[in-house]
Order: C-alpha cells, then structure tokens, then sequence
C-alpha cells in the first residue's frame, strides 16, 4: 500500500518502511505520532484520491533523528553602489521513517 501524505507544508509519495526528511516538526527523537493529512492513498491497485476516502487512514510514523540540512549560501549585490552582502542558513531537518499505513476505525 502506498500513499502521499503531506507533512510540514510539502508532500511525499511513502510506502511501508520508508526513510524520509522533512522540515523540523517538533517531535523528540524516538517519538511515534499518527500523520492525518494524506492526500492520496494507492490499495490493490485503486486510487483513493478524494477526501471521503482518505480520512479513513492514517500514517504511524517515528522520529529517527534531528540534522541540519545542507548550508544555503545567499549574496545580494547592487551595481555600482559597491554594496553587497553574503548570508547563509541550513535547516532543521527531521528524519522519519514510516512504520504502518493503517485505517483507522472510523466508518462511513
């Protein structure tokens, strides 16, 4: 079973003991937690892509570690001014891993 959930404004296309890093989410490293917003789900074939069908599932995912992210490098310049600046930023990053896609026990 596959499914596109979406975590941390982006989203990610996930099966069963997946390995993914998203912007930091402010869970502890070790913590489980359920992902909700699951935009698509792929079963035996079939495409459940509309609300109705999606809010029955749920994602258990676990925290494995926290990182940065790999540094981003800005410089500004204007012409002729002389004037220029250089910044730079790395994300926080968690990692997760995807444990179960699972339905939850709502019915409709």
């Amino acid at each position: 079973m596959n499914a596109i959930i979406e975590v941390s404004g982006r989203q990610f296309h996930v099966q069963e003991g997946d390995v993914i890093e998203v912007f930091k989410i402010g869970r502890k490293k070790g913590e489980q937690f359920t992902i909700q917003d699951i935009v698509a789900i792929e079963k035996d074939g079939t495409l459940l892509v509309d609300h109705k069908s999606t809010k029955n599932y749920s994602v258990l995912a676990e925290v494995v570690d926290e990182k940065k992210g790999k540094k981003i490098h800005v410089f500004k310049k204007k012409k002729k001014t002389g004037y220029h600046r250089k910044m730079g930023h790395r994300d926080c990053i968690s990692v997760i891993k995807i444990l179960k896609i699972q339905t939850t026990n709502a019915t409709s």
